[in-house]
């Protein structure tokens, strides 16, 4: 059977801006009742850098502007989902551990937002990172769950190229399977660099020996979970209707960040000019699957593609609560998917299983 495994990245944006409420509380809180009139369930990637910051400056009695308690909605929120069947793991971006609350708000290190070339030392060391994101996640579940273990991972911005150093912390620490990876993405910046187009578009997991993006046919007791992919014309994500509305009412960082994208390809390059954007728009470019994202059309090609892929069991979707677009999206997407006999599924499911093999 063909399986399903909707995975949320919880986070505010990349450079430290946005509304806990707005970005992270309210959307998730709708993705969570759509999934569930749908019998579907959620693997959440909760982002445990930037809640240990934003936790130690409330900590300290800065509201950073709330008005209600940010922390506890979120331990509420993740609690609670738990409590009705979906599934939390660990995400981590490198900015947020040397990131400052300033009267802008929070500055985070612009060195610092690719894992995959992370030097931190101590208990900020990726092993550290790793271990205390574990315990934190564990110590916020247990009280719901008391046999609940972090087992899984996500590298922010999916910079987890080169891999070798990640997935020797992972051995180190006691995480079984990785989900950074989506194939055919293609990244060169200071932000995102990493180079997947050579992975295979037609496996949804495989096991990992010493890089996340060698995979291998030996057993290994670590696996990764590719972000399914498809090579789409750019305009149909970045100017479908819903998405411009989306930006038009959302924070002026946002639009800032959605303006960047669509005038230059990558860091460094100089701003394109109007005939360049529109060639720009109308080109291709590997996207990943996500439900919080993507117009009904493009889901749609997506489960077109999926389809034909007969030898495959798992398809790995991502979303972020800060980009949602909307409820009707969503319902239509996942309406279609238990139409055409999907099971949805958990990554604790998933591990679960292959051990049990």
């Amino acid at each position: 059977m063909k399986e399903i495994i909707l995975t949320l990245d919880y986070e505010l944006y990349g450079n430290g801006q946005g509304d806990i409420f707005r970005q992270i509380v309210e959307p998730t809180d709708r993705i969570l009742k759509i999934a569930k009139r749908h019998n579907a369930h959620l693997t959440i990637f909760l982002e445990v850098v930037e809640y240990w910051r934003l936790k130690e400056e409330w900590e300290r009695g800065n509201t950073m502007g709330y008005t209600g308690n940010p922390i506890s909605a979120m331990e509420k929120q993740i609690r609670e989902a738990v409590r009705e069947g979906h599934d939390v793991q660990l995400h981590l971006h490198p900015q947020w551990v040397n990131a400052r609350w300033t009267e802008e708000g929070w500055v985070v290190d612009p060195t610092s937002h690719r894992l995959s070339h992370y030097e931190g030392e101590g208990e900020n060391s990726l092993v550290g990172l790793l271990r205390r994101g574990i315990e934190t996640l564990e110590r916020l579940i247990t009280p719901v769950k008391p046999y609940y273990r972090c087992q899984a991972f996500r590298a922010g911005g999916f910079n987890a190229q080169p891999s070798e150093a990640i997935v020797k912390a992972m051995r180190e620490v006691g995480l079984k399977l990785d989900s950074s990876l989506f194939p055919g993405g293609f990244a060169q910046g200071s932000i995102s660099s990493y180079d997947y187009r050579s992975l295979p578009k037609d496996r949804g997991i495989w096991n990992v020996a010493d890089r996340l993006d060698l995979p291998t046919e030996e057993a290994t007791g670590l696996y990764e979970l590719p972000v399914c992919s498809l090579d789409i014309t750019r305009w149909r994500k970045y100017a479908s209707l819903d998405r411009v509305k989306n930006i038009l009412c959302n924070t002026k960082k946002s639009k800032e960040m959605y303006i960047a994208k669509v005038s230059q390809m990558n860091d460094g390059e100089k701003k394109l000019g109007v005939m360049d954007k529109i060639r720009f728009m109308l080109g291709k470019e590997c996207q990943t699957w996500d439900f919080c994202l993507l117009p009904e059309a493009v889901h749609d090609q997506f489960i077109d593609e999926m389809a034909r892929q007969n030898d495959r069991q798992y398809f790995t979707l991502v979303g972020h609560p800060k980009s949602y677009l909307g409820d009707q999206g969503f319902s239509a997407l996942l309406k279609t998917l238990n139409d055409n006999n999907y099971r949805f599924a958990t990554i604790q499911k998933i591990l679960s299983d292959l051990e049990n093999k």
